[in-house]
């Protein structure tokens, strides 16, 4: 799986790099307004906050404070910034689990629920933004790919909810630790949290996707380009739903590819849009990386410390 998005990412940066002046992407580079950057990064930072809050009402777990949740998001970005196939969000179900002393596989759970929140909002601005923008056949492809997700998802929740009703509590006696973990992680995903929670969390993510429409607003027009409101919210809709598809750490190619797709689609020239592409990847990597890497590094020792500690009770 790893081979096949490095070779995604490398297929879909050529086919960025083939049509684009490189040396006119670098000039609009050079010459990008640094304070519509440093503003762009500021503001994204709020849709991280927005993304934990998200988090907590879906999570329920009181125990765990507001700001480690924020935390533990960025550790989650900055480990899939550097770590193949999504590790981090795997990372962060293990982390909350440890810190909110629930089963890790509920861990996992809150994640999954937390994730298809992102999917239905960006589902619902792209289908809203398309009419208003045009229908290529690579848009309807990314549109019926996160309606595809959608569906995935819900047959998911059904079957876990099926189970639920059928086994109200999970089981713990004479089963495996993968059993287990598979258990824990179908109850909490069939688990109610009430509607108000559910509105809640889709408020939430549709802020912080908005949030991110308005940072890459000010992206553009760190380069000159001015867009209106719709055309951003398409884009965003693009960007963050077109990110699914395999590809190396960080999304290296295939998110160059997503972004110079979606602004030639509202006019913009492929040599901005390329310019785009690399600042705004810029505008959310370089922060999460290099706030959310030690907080990593810190959870992930700990939880090892935690193991070897409770291995050594055992032992």
């Amino acid at each position: 799986m790893l081979l096949i998005g490095i070779a995604s990412s490398a297929l879909f940066l050529w086919f960025v790099l083939r049509n684009a002046d490189v040396g006119a992407a670098w000039l609009a580079l050079k010459d990008a307004d640094r304070g519509l950057l440093l503003a762009a990064a500021v503001v994204v930072a709020f849709v991280y906050m927005a993304q934990a809050l998200r988090w907590r009402v879906i999570a329920a777990t009181p125990s765990v404070p507001r700001r480690h949740f924020v935390a533990l998001v960025l550790a989650g970005i900055a480990s899939n910034n550097v770590l193949p196939l999504r590790i981090g969000d795997l990372l962060r179900s293990r982390w909350l689990a440890t810190a909110a002393r629930i089963p890790t596989g509920r861990g996992l759970g809150t994640v999954f629920r937390d994730r298809l929140c992102d999917v239905v909002v960006l589902l619902a601005f792209l289908l809203l933004t398309i009419p208003f923008v045009g229908s290529a056949v690579w848009e309807r492809r990314i549109a019926v790919g996160g309606a595809a997700i959608v569906a995935v998802c819900a047959v998911v929740i059904a079957g876990a909810v099926l189970r639920r009703v059928l086994r109200p509590q999970p089981e713990r006696g004479g089963r495996s630790r993968l059993w287990r973990f598979v258990d824990d992680l179908l109850h909490e995903i069939a688990s109610p949290i009430g509607r108000r929670h559910i509105a809640a969390a889709l408020a939430l993510s549709v802020l912080a996707w908005l949030t991110w429409a308005a940072a890459a607003g000010l992206v553009c027009r760190s380069l000159g380009i001015q867009l209106s409101a719709v055309d951003l919210v398409f884009a965003t809709s693009v960007i963050n739903l077109g990110v699914v598809i395999p590809s190396a750490p960080g999304f290296i190619g295939t998110y160059q590819w997503l972004s110079v797709s979606a602004l030639a689609a509202v006019g913009v020239d492929a040599d901005l849009a390329l310019a785009f592409a690399f600042l705004m990847q810029a505008v959310w990597y370089l922060p999460t990386t290099v706030v959310g890497g030690p907080i990593a590094l810190h959870e992930g020792g700990r939880d090892l410390l935690g193991r070897r500690y409770s291995g050594s009770r055992a032992g």
